[in-house]
């Protein structure tokens, strides 16, 4: 079977992959569930506050990423055609050098985008939590801990990237498993034996170790290749660039619309509301975590088959797990809403945002499950629309939302974010799908 044919054929070859990402996102979700009761058990409401602005502000590393771990899947299942790997993980086909450029090239690039992570983010945390720091609570070693384990996560990236645009899914996401297993597993002995602040550091402790681990053992000829000089001749700029700043700057919106709002509520309302709204940002994201494995199985394929101009084919993978993927968000916040109503009395729930808010978190998350499917279909054809919209959209929400915020709490904060993002960039989002879908298929 031709690598093609193995990226391509859903009903033989695509369901071990949709049983990995499953298992991936079930695992992620249910051992979200496990940590959030852990957090709200062995946590104070402050120190919550902190283990989450922590994490929230570490997340910065996707910034630095600049969307080329989503670029490189995307250019690697176009590249790829014509090539296969053999028994022994060995690359064999035509156009292996075009393919070993891009691996090449991508290494060199996270390699300086960590070394830049850990430069800015680490003194600027010591700046930002510094401001806000009681007396005596020590926070500074498990912060430079937590930067230098992130910021080796991104080296890791590349190789995942390229083997899953490869067509190796089921092996990436197994890889994945293995570390988020162990990086929950880890969370929960360190917040149960009274580690506190330091559990934040253990999945990013394993997001490194786990693949450095798997790579020297199975894929030693792919290290071997991103160690060798790229080929001169390979075009970055035309290749990967045109849609990689594009994607970077989704990610910095994306950031700004969602992660930058638990420092900006710790910063306005101290820790304990910016607990609260990172709790239920928690629960929100590992539901859409779920309901993205049925789309995400076929990014490799739609690329494929958007690269061969099968349209059908295109088609066909797209709309048949969309559907789903919206239907699978919208039955469990329905489930998790109505938990949450029978719960309200409980002083549990007080950990978590109150249930009009909670609400409103969930109705933001579907429309951006929404739009993201869409930008998801769109970027098969190695391109970026909404960018614009997007830059457009965050320049609005941020300094609307950090008013709401210092003069109204999480309740303004979360209205400005349901409001612009379901009457703004909801509607938007469809208009420029459906052109682009139309207009691109005559061109390509």
């Amino acid at each position: 079977m031709s690598a093609q044919e193995t990226v391509s054929l859903p009903g033989r070859r695509l369901r071990p992959e949709l049983a990995s990402i499953l298992a991936l996102r079930v695992w992620q979700a249910g051992a979200g569930l496990v940590t959030t009761v852990l957090a709200v058990r062995f946590l104070t409401p402050e120190l919550q506050g902190w283990y989450y602005s922590f994490a929230s502000v570490a997340s910065l590393y996707t910034l630095f990423d600049l969307g080329l771990s989503t670029v490189l899947l995307q250019v690697a299942a176009h590249s790829f055609v014509g090539l296969r790997w053999t028994a022994g993980n060995r690359l064999e086909g035509a156009r292996q050098t075009h393919f070993r450029s891009l691996l090449r090239k991508s290494v060199r690039w996270y390699a300086i985008a960590a070394i830049a992570f850990l430069l800015l983010l680490l003194p600027g945390g010591w700046l930002f939590f510094g401001a806000k720091a009681p007396a005596g609570f020590a926070w500074t070693s498990c912060w430079l801990v937590l930067c230098v384990f992130t910021a080796g996560g991104l080296v890791v990236l590349p190789f995942l990237a390229v083997l899953e645009g490869s067509g190796q899914i089921a092996q990436v996401y197994s890889v994945r498993l293995t570390l988020a297993v162990l990086g929950s597993v880890a969370c929960w002995s360190t917040l149960a034996a009274g580690g506190g602040l330091w559990a934040v550091t253990t999945m990013p402790a394993m997001a490194l170790c786990v693949p450095l681990l798997w790579l020297a053992q199975r894929h030693r000829p792919l290290v071997a290749i991103a160690c060798g000089a790229p080929d001169e001749t390979y075009r970055w700029r035309r290749e990967v660039w045109p849609l990689q700043w594009r994607l970077g700057v989704n990610w910095l919106c994306g950031y700004l619309l969602t992660q930058i709002n638990i420092p900006i509520l710790f910063h306005t309302q101290g820790p304990v509301v910016a607990g609260q709204l990172g709790l239920s940002l928690a629960i929100v994201n590992m539901l859409g975590l779920v309901a993205q494995s049925w789309l995400l199985r076929h990014v490799p394929g739609m690329a494929n088959a958007a690269a061969t101009r099968d349209w059908r084919h295109l088609d066909r993978l797209f709309s048949r797990d969309f559907g789903v993927t919206l239907g699978v968000f919208a039955a469990g916040a329905t489930a998790i809403l109505v938990l949450a109503w029978l719960m309200a009395p409980l002083p549990v729930m007080r950990r978590l945002l109150p249930w009009p808010q909670l609400l409103g978190l969930f109705v933001f998350a579907f429309a951006s499950q929404f739009t993201g499917g869409l930008a998801l279909h769109l970027r098969s054809f190695r391109r970026e629309p909404f960018v614009w919209l997007t830059v457009v959209g965050t320049s609005i929400t941020v300094p609307a939302a950090f008013y709401a915020s210092l003069h109204y709490s999480s309740a303004g904060l979360v209205a400005v974010l349901v409001t612009l993002n379901c009457a703004l960039n909801l509607p938007a989002a469809i208009v420029i799908w459906r052109r682009c879908n139309m207009t691109w298929r005559t061109t390509a």
